[in-house]
């Protein structure tokens, strides 16, 4: 869900791309690398959106963010208890050639359950798989597991191909096989991706590019100069004071979307004076959210409740906390802290936008009497760092990989869970247990009951700085078609063409 950025080069393939591949092939200048193109030991969004173009699932969320459609499953049924699901695969074939079966799918997704994944959690409540035929495979689960179906939607479930992965361990994961649109042939770490379109794709006609150069290029504006060199089709996240700019430029487009994302300040609930609510409390009537989002980000965005994007189950009566700096000198002084205290807040270097912010925010809490020194840090180093606990406050942010919302409460907010409420540890055992009640709870109504529960007590521990859900944004030369930014953050360059 962070972002990465590594040194060296990994050249997958020396095949050049011939010149009128070249003219066919889509530019995208981007800010953040891969780390690594393994499905379940990977959460960082370069790495998240570069394997769903390699690979596919057996569903996936539509483009408006609201349901599941077909991928490599043409279709299914789930029981009424939900311990059932059958799927039906299309004909299918890998970029090698070799076609998709059961056999790959009951193998990727005993794998993604296992000790080794980082998501095993999502995938281990699915205890039982039965082959029949060459295109049927039934999931069976012991008890409920809400989520299971909506987790197969995952990246982290990516249908593998067996015998070529168990052949080759995890040297497969350098020239990686699957049935997406595109297949890799080149990485230069920190540097590009080079994708080619599959020529196996299941769906006819597409991609309707010949392939893709992925950019790394951290500094949006080094974008937009690409960009407006001509050196670029296709540039993510230009920085926003830029888009007006961009906007009125000839042969240039820009489009933006609010995602399922949160910008937030994490707090480290084991450092004091952290481990007190009304402090966390306190930081989040000092911050005006609204000046920020008019200020910073040049009105691209909505003033967040909580870390939680307005996803499904979402209660619209949840109000942010106010800005309030009355207030929270008033419960500063409650907690002893009249006369403020000092702090450190970690920054991603490379992000332009969170830089401003901290200065933007370190003016506001120090209206409050808050001191902070900003450390500017780079964003791999950041997350190593918040994730041993070796920090007092950072500007993150998180973004959902699907359209339930289990997986994102789980990881802002549940402890123990894998992030420990995203290394700020804070726990709420009523919070936890309701966790694992939503978990199995087949009606929909009183599971979002307990959805909208778990945000409200996760509002009021303030366990974060809740800033805001930023709009994602990309400009592009208006002989590119067909490029969006979906609700879960990624993009689907198979729908991109160029015109004529």
């Amino acid at each position: 869900m962070k972002a990465f950025l590594l040194a060296g080069c990994l050249a997958v393939s020396s095949l050049a791309l011939s010149a009128s591949a070249e003219a066919r092939t889509l530019r995208v200048a981007m800010g953040t690398d891969a780390v690594s193109f393994d499905p379940i030991a990977t959460s960082d969004n370069g790495s998240i959106w570069t394997q769903l173009l390699i690979y596919d699932t057996l569903i996936r969320p539509d483009k408006a963010g609201t349901g599941l459609e077909p991928g490599l499953a043409k279709s299914w049924t789930v029981s009424p208890d939900g311990l059932t699901l059958t799927f039906q695969l299309r004909d299918a074939k890998f970029s090698d050639g070799a076609p998709v079966t059961p056999q790959d799918v009951e193998y990727s997704l005993r794998r993604a359950a296992s000790e080794k994944s980082d998501w095993g959690r999502f995938f281990r409540p699915i205890t039982g798989f039965k082959i029949q035929g060459d295109h049927e495979i039934v999931m069976t689960l012991d008890k409920p597991f809400t989520p299971a179906f909506n987790n197969l939607a995952l990246f982290s479930a990516a249908i593998l191909p067996k015998a070529k992965l168990e052949a080759e361990g995890d040297a497969f994961f350098e020239h990686p096989v699957g049935s997406g649109p595109f297949v890799l042939k080149q990485w230069s770490r920190g540097s590009k991706i080079v994708l080619a379109a599959n020529p196996n794709y299941w769906q006819a006609g597409k991609p309707g590019i010949e392939g893709a150069e992925l950019d790394i290029v951290a500094e949006g504006a080094a974008r937009v100069l690409k960009l407006e060199a001509g050196e670029s089709d296709l540039i993510l996240d230009p920085p926003l004071n830029q888009m007006k700019a961009l906007e009125a430029k000839d042969g240039i487009s820009v489009g933006q979307v609010v995602p399922y994302r949160s910008d937030f300040v994490m707090l480290n609930t084991t450092k004091p004076p952290f481990d007190q609510e009304k402090v966390r409390q306190a930081l989040n009537y000092a911050v005006d959210k609204e000046g920020l989002i008019k200020g910073v980000l040049y009105g691209a965005g909505k003033v967040a409740a909580t870390a939680m994007p307005a996803m499904a189950y979402a209660d619209p009566g949840l109000e942010p906390y106010p800005y309030d700096p009355a207030k929270a000198k008033a419960l500063l002084a409650e907690a002893g802290l009249g006369n403020g205290f000092s702090t450190t807040m970690l920054v991603n270097s490379s992000n332009a936008a969170h830089r401003n912010v901290a200065v933007a925010l370190q003016a506001m809490l120090g209206a409050v009497g808050v001191k902070i020194d900003i450390q500017m840090i780079e964003g791999g180093t950041m997350w190593e760092t918040t994730k041993a606990g070796n920090y007092e406050t950072a500007l993150s942010f998180a973004t959902s990989d699907t359209i339930d919302p289990d997986q994102l409460i789980g990881f802002l907010a549940v402890n123990p869970e894998r992030a420990n409420a995203y290394h700020t540890q804070w726990k709420n055992e009523q919070l936890n247990a309701l966790y694992a009640e939503e978990r199995s709870t087949v009606d929909g109504d009183k599971r979002g009951q307990q959805f909208q529960e778990m945000i409200r007590l996760f509002k009021e521990g303030a366990p974060d700085i809740f800033l805001y859900h930023p709009a994602s944004a990309w400009a592009v030369h208006d002989d590119v078609k067909g490029f969006e930014i979906l609700p879960t953050s990624n993009f689907r360059l198979e729908d991109v063409t160029f015109a004529d």
